[in-house]
């Protein structure tokens, strides 16, 4: 039956597979559980109908059965009456009742068996459908999740561990290139300090030393 083929589809689906194959996995997923939900009406639908055969057949089954026993008695009463053409008459219904029950039984076991795998694919898909419903938001973190794993990996598997060394390698020569730079500039700025300091104690001294001179100088005129 097509209807419990793609019941067992859906029932059986990797959702974490399609997640990983889905171009928007949120939509996918929603749209599964539409397909599901879809797929449950159409299974409920198959079910009542299939009942609904599996009743008629068992109706029809009693009835022949009955019938098939009217039969038999009569074929007996003819006989007690000694009227055998009655009796064959009887019989040969019987006979013919008896192969229609044969293949009502055959029918009605047939059915019972669709109704019976319609009922279990029901309540695996109602369950499924559940469970999807209930775990949406888990399952979309947990792809996320695996995405982001997997591209981890990916560059992880492209860095080389030579090439790791050479990059670690660089990078601590530039380190200490940008050190050493810094500490030049800072003993530069330092020395230039120095500098101006020293200069200007000296043009203090040579402020005093003028000072001095034109003191002594107008002493001297005084004089």
């Amino acid at each position: 039956m097509k209807l419990l083929d793609r019941v067992s589809a859906l029932i059986r689906a990797n959702i974490n597979d399609l997640l990983d194959r889905a171009e928007d996995p949120e939509k996918m997923i929603k749209q599964l559980i539409t397909d599901m939900n879809n797929q449950l009406i159409q299974v409920k639908t198959t079910v009542a109908q299939a009942l609904a055969d599996q009743h008629m057949l068992e109706r029809r089954l009693a009835r022949s059965r009955e019938e098939a026993e009217a039969m038999g008695n009569r074929a007996e009463l003819a006989v007690d009456k000694g009227d055998d053409m009655l009796a064959r008459a009887a019989l040969e219904r019987m006979n013919s009742l008896q192969r229609t029950i044969e293949d009502l039984e055959n029918h009605l076991e047939i059915q019972k068996k669709e109704v019976d795998d319609l009922k279990m694919a029901l309540t695996q898909l109602d369950t499924r459908i559940a469970e999807v419903t209930r775990s949406r938001d888990l399952l979309l973190a947990r792809h996320r999740r695996a995405v982001a794993k997997d591209k981890l990996t990916k560059v992880n598997g492209e860095i080389h561990p030579e090439k790791l060394e050479e990059l670690l390698d660089a990078l601590a020569g530039y380190v200490d290139k940008a050190e050493t730079r810094a500490q030049a500039s800072e003993e530069l700025h330092t020395e230039h300090t120095h500098r101006r300091l020293v200069r200007l104690e000296a043009e203090d001294k040579l402020d005093k030393q003028l000072s001095e001179l034109k003191e002594r100088r107008k002493t001297s005129s005084a004089a």
